[in-house]
């Protein structure tokens, strides 16, 4: 149900009382608008979550979601929430609005969005973005998926502002009127088959971020992808399409060749930056920068602005993080890696010396695409979690494989085998829930292990 963008509502339930549930309900019940917490963990936990969320004073239901969930005009799902709840199903049949956190979010918000989605570079194209935003002394918030609920700091933006978003696609599947200046997908791959029944599924979710854009905005495509391409076709006269990657393209477009950037804006052409400068390395990142500068270029800032941003940025936690060095063997943490196109960006930034940890929770990742990467950049693979089996079969004869049954046990053994020169790089292609609450607690445990190592 679509509601005008107007419209605030009388009573809003929350399935779902995780960090955007919780952002979400304390800025309702700041506006003094009734709200119902409803989720499924025990009464117990929830009431703890609730009191450290200062939501306890809310009422609420823990152990599942029931019928007190339709007594609203509005509900508000958090992204671990499935959107084909039968609940939901009903609510949506009485008339109830359901909405997600940014949905929310901006419908309260003055300042411009612009959002990002993508299958993998989501986190880092949104720092380097906002690392681009600092440099421009524009105002500016990154949130969303990122980690800080966007519910939580753009509705106090002003007119002039700018939300840099990182956007799921859990996020976009209820959405009704989001729509941000900028909407970016970096690229489309397999990925949540554990979430969604096929591939197009799990696309059109993506897709749907550019669904309310206009001849005013902006719709930031990989030139590389064959799937945004023949997509970009769609849009054409509906918005501004602009396009990034490793090579010019007859558009809009800002790309690299190995060495420089380069903008073509309106048939003007331009040099941004030299990708030497650059603080992170990989060709995937020069694709990130490249990105992050179209949407820049996009939202009107000016190119030493672009410069001076991807120049600063240092690289984000627990994406191909430096962690120490131990008898001339290098450490990296790329815990962030949850699919099989990261593992192929982590090893492909280093030679034919990678002693690669892999594996967890297995989320239908096209594995066979590493296989030509492995062959040319990795010496020997330590697996581990639940999609070991699935991962040794794909990659067998291809590199030597170990499996173990811990990551404390995956480095010990990766480390016997390293020689000095050599490096090793938790990538692990593979959701952390198998055995992690989450990959930052995973990409601390690694790093714990090797500061043990160090000393």
């Amino acid at each position: 149900m679509t509601l005008p963008i107007t419209y605030i509502p009388k009573r809003v339930s929350i399935l779902g009382a995780a960090r955007s549930g919780c952002a979400a309900a304390q800025f309702l019940d700041r506006q003094e608008i009734p709200v119902f917490i409803s989720d499924i963990s025990p009464a117990e936990k929830l009431e703890a979550v609730l009191a450290r969320n200062h939501c306890g004073h809310l009422p609420y239901e823990a152990g599942g979601h029931t019928d007190r969930v339709l007594d609203a005009d509005v509900i508000v799902l958090s992204p671990g929430v499935a959107s084909d709840l039968p609940l939901l199903v009903e609510a949506r049949r009485r008339g109830i609005a359901v909405w997600s956190e940014i949905e929310l979010a901006f419908r309260f918000t003055r300042g411009k969005y612009l959002a990002v989605t993508g299958s993998s570079g989501k986190s880092t194209t949104v720092s380097l973005l906002g690392s681009i935003m600092e440099a421009s002394r524009k105002p500016y918030v990154v949130a969303g998926n990122i980690g800080l609920p966007l519910i939580s700091v753009a509705p106090a933006l002003s007119e002039d502002s700018f939300v840099v978003a990182e956007i799921s696609s859990f996020q976009l599947e209820n959405i009704d009127l989001f729509r941000p200046h900028v909407a970016m997908v970096i690229n489309l791959l397999k990925n949540h088959l554990d979430r969604y029944e096929s591939e197009q599924a799990y696309y059109d979710a993506k897709k749907t971020i550019a669904k309310n854009l206009t001849k005013k905005d902006y719709l930031v495509l990989n030139s590389g992808d064959a799937r945004l391409c023949r997509w970009a076709g769609e849009f054409e006269g509906k918005t501004n399409i602009v396009f990034f990657g490793n090579r010019e393209v007859e558009a809009d477009c800002v790309w690299h060749d190995g060495r420089v950037a380069h903008a073509r804006f309106g048939g003007r052409l331009e040099t941004l930056f030299d990708v030497k400068t650059m603080k992170i390395h990989g060709r995937h990142n020069y694709e990130n920068a490249c990105a992050a500068a179209a949407a820049a270029k996009a939202a009107g800032v000016a190119n030493e602005s672009i410069a001076a941003g991807v120049a600063s940025f240092g690289g984000l936690e627990h994406r191909l993080e430096y962690v120490g060095e131990v008898r001339g063997i290098r450490y990296f943490n790329d815990s962030k890696s949850t699919t099989a196109e990261s593992i192929v960006c982590a090893i492909s930034a280093f030679d034919d010396n990678v002693f690669l940890i892999a594996g967890g929770r297995d989320k239908g990742c096209d594995f066979s695409i590493v296989k030509g990467p492995i062959a040319h950049h990795v010496k020997g693979i330590c697996l581990i979690g639940e999609a070991a089996d699935r991962i040794q079969q794909e990659w067998s004869g291809h590199a030597p494989i170990t499996r173990v049954a811990s990551l404390s046990e995956a480095l010990a053994s990766v480390t016997e085998k390293a020689s000095r020169g050599d490096v090793v790089v938790f990538s692990p292609g593979c959701s952390s829930f198998d055995m992690f609450k989450n990959f930052e607690h995973r990409g601390e445990v690694f790093k714990q292990l090797v500061r043990e190592l160090v000393h």
